[in-house]
């Protein structure tokens, strides 16, 4: 029986509960904690994140503060301005636009696998996901939780299709298009309020129930799409 793929994002290490010292490098943990900075806002909006602070504030030298910055840069969600220091790049209206309509129409199919293909190991994996959306679904209605346990839900369902292309693409996508939601939060919008699909989403494709997977999977990336371009 094949169990549930797993593919990387890079946003894996801002969610990881490793510490440094745990397995991870130093550059890591500066890639981490940096892009929690991000994630969570942490500084003033047009703010640019400085080289030396970073290190000093993580008790580090400056050089795997420097190649996380770097890795940032080269990921596009850092931009680097000479003598200022790193700030978010932003991402254009009609790159969301398009990234959005893509991911719906793979993540349609994504979902339609993942209920065709349920496996003991992926039903376990849901369960767990299942799980931990129970304990934070009273935090859901904090943009940045609902983000990041949205990417989270569609990121897994794309893994239970047993597609690694399809998945690997989706999760290119999704990443891409937390570089958007990071202008959210920068921005200080709001998530809508009443709007709790992911367990929906998730208990759907349990009993692989194909038609209502695609149409709260739709739902959601269209609110996800108005948030972000309105």
């Amino acid at each position: 029986m094949v169990a549930a793929m797993s593919v990387r994002s890079i946003f894996d290490l801002a969610n990881s509960d490793l510490q440094s010292g745990d397995g991870m490098t130093r550059k890591e943990e500066a890639y981490r904690r940096i892009l929690e900075i991000v994630l969570k806002s942490d500084f003033q909006g047009g703010e640019c994140l400085n080289e030396q602070k970073l290190a000093e504030t993580f008790g580090m030298s400056r050089a795997p503060v420097r190649e996380a910055l770097q890795m940032l840069c080269s990921e596009r969600i850092l931009q680097n301005v000479p003598r200022l220091g790193y700030r978010v790049v932003p991402i254009s209206v009609r790159e969301t636009l398009e990234a959005m309509d893509v991911r719906l129409l793979l993540e349609i199919e994504s979902a339609k696998l993942a209920c065709r293909n349920r496996s003991e190991a992926g039903l376990a994996k849901l369960d767990a996901i299942i799980a931990q959306e129970r304990k934070i679904s009273d935090d859901e209605d904090d943009i940045h939780s609902w983000i990041m346990q949205g990417d989270l839900v569609h990121r897994t369902i794309a893994e239970l299709s047993r597609n690694t292309v399809l998945t690997q693409t989706i999760v290119s996508l999704i990443d891409l298009l937390r570089r958007a939601s990071i202008q959210l939060i920068l921005e200080g919008k709001e998530k809508p309020a009443g709007i709790h699909y992911h367990m929906k989403i998730l208990e759907a494709v349990r009993r692989g129930d194909e038609k209502e997977a695609e149409e709260l999977l739709r739902k959601d990336i269209l609110i996800l799409k108005d948030l972000i371009t309105r």
